[in-house]
């Protein structure tokens, strides 16, 4: 049995591929995984496509099954391209650098670990934990801005990047995160974060009454909400406040696309429209996609969050932002 790999490893590729995969993942009979069809790839779904592939051919060699590769080559750009990010051995075939090898440019970010930053916060010191989460966020943005040097393409991919890894190792218990990224010629990037986490439906259940995967999504990026809530100021180590995935909801669908999976679902925004769908995904993974720059990124900040305060306390949720989520 013979799978082809999507022509374009993008957004709107991946269900179709999973079907796939599912419907073979007991196949009896030897399965050959052909990448000679890739032509294209994109952040997002590198990773999302990784972490898949990988505990699909975990969860065959566990069952005895016989996975196989075939049409990869190192002439051909597009895999070319794959292996230079480290995505053949995050998907452990041996094909091109290792993951954290490359050491990427100001126009790509190749699959990078991150690993939590020293847990001082349960120690008493919040700012130190900020400062180790700034500092790794800054450094990334870099990459995707096109340059370190200060500027509105630095600002907003430094804090997206700082809010999506503060929601991984606040909520998720993982250690470790993967991200990738992607500057164009034309000025739009992408960016994506991974983590094997617990996963948002296990972690808002602390504190709602959640039904399923698309709720707990559609839950997490609404303003004010978080599985902190309830919490004590003393029990809510992280000062979190829950407006993290709601402002990088509303920068994506808004200037480009928002993408967030865990679980069942998934959640797309784009052109100011939130739409959910089945999908499945061991972990949680959130993709960025900005065709354009906001001209005035704090601005912009500042007014995705007072509405979202209104929003929150008008549904009955006094939750204020907190002071990083609030600082672009």
């Amino acid at each position: 049995m013979k799978i082809d790999f999507p022509t374009q490893l993008d957004k709107d590729y991946l269900d179709p591929f999973f079907e796939r995969l599912r419907a073979a993942e007991t196949h009896p009979n030897k399965v050959t995984i052909n990448f000679s069809t890739l032509g294209f790839s994109t952040p997002t779904s590198i990773l999302v496509v990784g972490v898949v592939l990988r505990n699909w051919v975990g969860h065959r060699k566990s069952l005895g099954l016989e996975t196989w590769r075939s049409g990869l080559s190192n002439t051909n750009q597009a895999h070319s391209y794959l292996m230079h990010l480290g995505f053949f051995d995050f998907i452990n075939i041996q094909a091109g650098k290792l993951v954290g090898e490359a050491k990427g440019s100001q126009t790509y970010l190749p699959i990078t670990i991150i690993e939590k930053p020293h847990d001082t916060a349960k120690s008493g010191d919040l700012e130190a934990w900020y400062e180790s989460i700034i500092g790794i966020s800054r450094s990334l943005a870099g990459v995707l801005a096109g340059s370190h040097d200060d500027s509105k393409d630095l600002r907003i991919y430094s804090y997206s990047i700082r809010e999506i890894i503060r929601n991984v190792f606040e909520h998720s218990g993982a250690n470790q995160c993967f991200i990738c990224g992607q500057r164009w010629g034309n000025g739009a990037a992408e960016f994506a974060v991974v983590d094997e986490g617990a996963g948002i439906c296990s972690t808002l259940r602390m504190a709602y009454d959640i039904k399923d995967d698309e709720e707990a999504l559609i839950k997490a990026i609404t303003p004010g909400v978080s599985r902190t809530a309830g919490l004590t100021k003393e029990e809510n180590t992280y000062d979190n406040s829950g407006f993290g995935l709601y402002v990088l909801s509303q920068v994506g669908s808004n200037f480009g696309w928002f993408m967030l999976g865990s679980g069942q679902a998934k959640v797309i925004g784009s052109e100011r429209k939130i739409t959910a769908s089945a999908s499945s995904f061991d972990g949680t993974y959130v993709g960025i996609r900005l065709n354009k720059t906001p001209s005035d990124v704090h601005g912009l900040l500042d007014d995705i969050i007072s509405a979202g305060e209104e929003e929150a306390q008008l549904s009955g949720n006094e939750r204020k932002a907190s002071a990083l989520s609030k600082s672009g």
